[in-house]
């Protein structure tokens, strides 16, 4: 498929941002994020005919809306200031980028995922100085089909505030509403930025082409999978898939280096709501953690029950720890721990490292700009080796996104836990 750029324009707020908050500084979490783009993408099948129509009427509400949005999300059309540390919110806008592909969208949603494709329809600014902090990237397939993708700079928020605003900005789209309440930008207040030497990142490792795949869990095979592997303790959807899937990637790590070797698992955790701290609900930014556990796997029990213990008491712990915590400084202290404990395991090509990003619970497949709600929610391709959880369209059920090398695609899926529990 071949994706043309239509048309690529900056959108700004509908009403100006007052002076008084034409300057937000990033909290000490923030400071510590990978000053890089993340994102995902919405697919949205077509519903009725005259689609040349229907695709310019919504286009143009999709770019009356973002801008309506814009003026409670301010921030998002502000620009970054790496050498102050806080975001100018100056209105110059977000990038909007209108894209017309030569394909129909069941054939994406039906075949393999294609990381070339995918990156096309969700291009993102190359540094971050100057740039947008948020690119939205509107695909119009023939059919009439669109894919909507959103990246947006890590230091301006995590996935639960992006995903907060793609809702409002969705909310706004289908009720013709602009009565929104700003969220809560005042995290810097509770955790002040330092100047963090945290905000030293290392280049990615080249060499590898990873490719994104889905894997489904359905409710069913979760249900079953959680029999299997939690004979003595109750586990979660998301740490019973982790647990299969280290498995698998243990079996493969074992037979290409001809030994066991140490299992390292780094894990995002939402920290909203697992805290002693006073965090309004509605606050934006980045507020979670990485946890960090490094795993001497008994070569004589590499069954999923051992796996799932070992997935289950790590995040257990990490709950009971950060539960704990008295104050602001602790928490920081704690997540900059554990942020540098993780870039420093990125690194390690001695051990067998799997890293995953859990979005279950966020309310993606709610996202209904006015013509029905997402078909299918995936991340954007980012060139690492990555486990994304996001939970599926069917009740209970989760997608698996995982990057894999070529050579690690093909062993995957012939494992047989995988042939059996997935689809």
């Amino acid at each position: 498929m071949k994706v043309e750029v239509q048309i690529k324009k900056l959108i700004k707020p509908s009403a100006p941002t007052p002076n008084h908050r034409r300057k937000l500084n990033i909290s000490c979490i923030d400071e510590l994020q990978h000053p890089g783009y993340a994102g995902f993408l919405f697919y949205y099948r077509v519903d009725g005919e005259n689609h040349e129509d229907d695709i310019l009427q919504r286009l143009r509400r999709l770019e009356e809306s973002l801008s309506e949005t814009l003026v409670s999300f301010y921030p998002l059309a502000g620009r970054y200031v790496e050498e102050g540390l806080f975001i100018d919110c100056n209105d110059q806008g977000v990038e909007f980028v209108h894209t017309r592909v030569n394909g129909q969208l069941d054939h994406l949603l039906r075949g393999d995922f294609d990381t070339d494709l995918l990156g096309c329809l969700s291009e993102f600014p190359v540094g971050l100085a100057g740039n947008p902090l948020v690119v939205v990237q509107v695909n119009v397939f023939e059919c009439g089909g669109l894919v909507i993708s959103l990246r947006s700079c890590h230091k301006l928020g995590d996935m639960s505030a992006m995903a907060t605003f793609m809702n409002s900005w969705a909310t706004v789209c289908r009720s013709r509403t602009n009565e929104l309440a700003s969220p809560y930008f005042g995290l810097s207040s509770l955790f002040p930025g330092k100047g963090s030497e945290a905000t030293r990142w290392l280049p990615l490792r080249g060499g590898v082409k990873f490719m994104m795949n889905r894997f489904v869990f359905s409710g069913a095979a979760l249900s079953r999978l959680k029999s299997a592997a939690a004979k003595q303790v109750r586990i979660s959807r998301v740490e019973v898939v982790c647990a299969l899937v280290c498995k698998v990637f243990v079996t493969m790590d074992r037979a290409k280096h001809g030994r066991l070797r140490p299992l390292v698992v780094c894990q995002s955790m939402n920290l909203r709501g697992k805290v002693n701290l006073p965090i309004p609900t509605d606050a934006f930014g980045n507020f979670y953690t990485m946890v960090v556990a490094r795993h001497m796997m008994d070569p004589d029990n590499l069954n999923l029950e051992a796996f799932a213990r070992a997935i289950h008491g790590t995040l257990a712990t990490a709950k009971a720890r950060y539960a704990a915590v008295a104050d602001g400084e602790s928490c920081v202290d704690m997540v900059r721990d554990s942020t540098r404990e993780s870039k420093e395991w990125a690194q390690n090509d001695g051990e067998n490292v799997v890293a995953f990003s859990s979005w279950c619970g966020f309310p993606f497949y709610d996202i209904d700009f006015g013509w029905g709600k997402p078909d299918l929610v995936s991340n954007t391709c980012i060139p690492v080796r990555m486990v994304f959880l996001i939970d599926s369209k069917s009740e209970g059920g989760i997608d698996a996104w995982i990057n894999l090398s070529q050579e690690e695609k093909v062993l995957f899926e012939q494992d047989p836990d995988i042939v059996t529990f997935t689809s």
